[in-house]
């Protein structure tokens, strides 16, 4: 397999295989410990390892060379549209130890089922079903489109917004019933929503910057900056992987009904 060793390409090429290692470690802990949140966390990190593969793989070379361009092309590497809820979701199991993922539930990933079959059906037509190349004619990576950039980052904020509401439900219903395992979860689950924000501002403030999201050379240091959040999220959550006693069937409104 082809790949250009570069400063850039190889620093890269370290978090990449790292989120690969953590993300297995991630998955085989929460099918050991039988908690679903390590699961959720698990796949955080293999998302966020696809996210920085087009520009790792990129920087090795791969854009300018058959057949490894038309990976690049037609696999949808950057899930932005899957990214955002899957982290709220791992916060939903992190806070409320009475959350069972429902049928229901599926419509927050609706949008990025969209995107793939729209990936899906670009890399039929123009393999398959039509004479020529059309969709990617003109050369350019549909991941990297304004309007899929623009709808993932919304989508990150709206998922935030909704994290930060359940941090405040969860606080909420301990606030007076602080266990030691509490205190953990709650200093864990404040680290990762810091970390959550500076995702949303540094990608702000790159499409402030620079909102040609396939200039490479203008995107090293925002892919480097996320692959540097993203491995301490990896590593913090591998290592505190904590379990809520709290359950958010007790939350009532504005108060909170006494546990028997």
């Amino acid at each position: 397999m082809y790949f250009s060793f570069s400063d850039k390409s190889s620093l890269l090429l370290i978090f990449f295989f790292h989120g690969l290692v953590f993300s297995a470690l991630l998955f085989n802990k929460g099918l050991a410990t039988e908690n679903p949140s390590d699961h959720w966390l698990g796949a955080f990190c293999l998302l966020s390892v696809f996210y920085i593969a087009p520009f790792m793989l990129g920087y090795a070379g791969w854009y300018g060379r058959l057949p490894y361009r038309e990976i690049l092309f037609y696999f949808p590497f950057q899930q932005l549209l899957l990214l955002p809820p899957v982290l709220y979701f791992y916060f939903q199991r992190l806070f409320d130890k009475s959350f069972v993922f429902q049928a229901k539930d599926f419509l927050h990933f609706l949008p990025a089922l969209a995107y793939n079959l729209y990936a899906l059906g670009i890399w039929l037509a123009d393999q398959w079903l039509l004479e020529e190349v059309y969709f990617y004619a003109n050369g350019q990576d549909k991941d990297f489109d304004a309007w899929y950039q623009i709808s993932g980052f919304l989508s990150m904020v709206f998922y935030l917004v909704h994290s930060l509401m359940l941090y405040r439900k969860y606080t909420f219903l301990t606030f007076n019933t602080l266990s030691f395992a509490e205190e953990m979860t709650f200093v864990w689950a404040k680290r990762f929503l810091w970390a959550f924000m500076a995702l949303v501002a540094i990608r702000l403030l790159f499409f402030i910057l620079n909102p040609e999201w396939d200039a490479f050379g203008r995107k090293f240091w925002y892919y480097l900056t996320f692959s540097f959040l993203f491995y301490y999220i990896s590593i913090s959550g591998y290592l505190n992987s904590v379990r809520s006693k709290t359950s958010f069937s007790d939350w009532k409104g504005d108060k909170v009904e006494p546990v028997p």
